[in-house]
């Protein structure tokens, strides 16, 4: 990859370092934007460029690279503004939705969940699990993205419509509680784990209860979100009567 994707790549990792609510990205999109610009183009149209981009921008920031880079090359090949403008906010929106889904509510939990044997064995280099798991796709993307646009401009449109990441999701959906039924299975058979951890069979049995209650309900049309919440409650209820009849 060119100096300057390089430098986008980078600088992509701070495009919300001046996010605000009334451009949101806008200046982080300049900011990982500039380097393409002021080296493709002549100073006055890179100026011009730059500034007619400092407008309202938000998409997922593990694609903002892309954006920037598919941007600047069309910018390049002096495509109409207004052309530029429509393929931007096309590739912010879709996007947006996109990362949102894969990172942070399907890979996100995955990652954690991987690493959570780990940390429950109490072994030091649990977090890097974790890390390795979330980061590695993470950065792909950004590095990727950043390559590219530069190299494609629009024609990345092409890759994107294959979908690649959302194709993922239904494996990733599978994998969430495949790993968090292997941890429910595996962790009441430890004599220092489970509901119940002098009775493993007594854990397994309570967990599994608790599993077909959720399932029941969601079934039956209550909101995960009040699951949750109402989870999350019972959870601290049950630690302040556990501390408060402890020793």
């Amino acid at each position: 990859m060119r100096a300057e994707g390089v430098a986008m790549f980078v600088r992509s990792l701070f495009v919300q370092a001046s996010w605000n609510f009334a451009t949101m990205q806008s200046a982080g999109f300049f900011l990982v934007a500039w380097p393409a610009l002021s080296r493709r183009l002549p100073a006055p149209a890179a100026v011009a460029a730059g500034l007619r981009h400092m407008k309202h921008f938000n998409t997922h920031p593990y694609f903002a690279g892309l954006v920037a880079a598919v941007v600047a090359r069309e910018e390049e090949l002096g495509t109409a503004p207004q052309t530029v403008d429509g393929l931007k906010h096309s590739l912010m929106c879709a996007l947006g939705a996109v990362g949102d889904e894969f990172f942070w509510a399907h890979l996100r939990p995955l990652a954690t969940l991987a690493a959570l044997p780990a940390a429950l064995a109490g072994l030091a280099w649990a977090p890097l699990v974790l890390l390795a798991i979330y980061n590695v796709p993470h950065l792909g993307v950004r590095w990727w993205g950043a390559a590219a646009g530069l190299a494609q401009g629009r024609g990345i449109l092409g890759a994107l419509e294959r979908r690649l990441l959302t194709r993922a999701l239904p494996a990733l959906g599978i994998a969430i509680p495949a790993v968090a039924g292997f941890l429910v299975g595996a962790f009441p058979a430890h004599p220092a784990w489970g509901l119940f951890p002098s009775s493993p069979a007594r854990s397994l049995a309570a967990a599994a209860a608790v599993f077909a209650l959720l399932a029941a309900l969601v079934s039956r049309g209550l909101p995960p979100q009040r699951l949750l919440a109402g989870g999350v409650v019972a959870a601290i209820a049950a630690g302040t009567l556990a501390v408060a009849a402890g020793p």
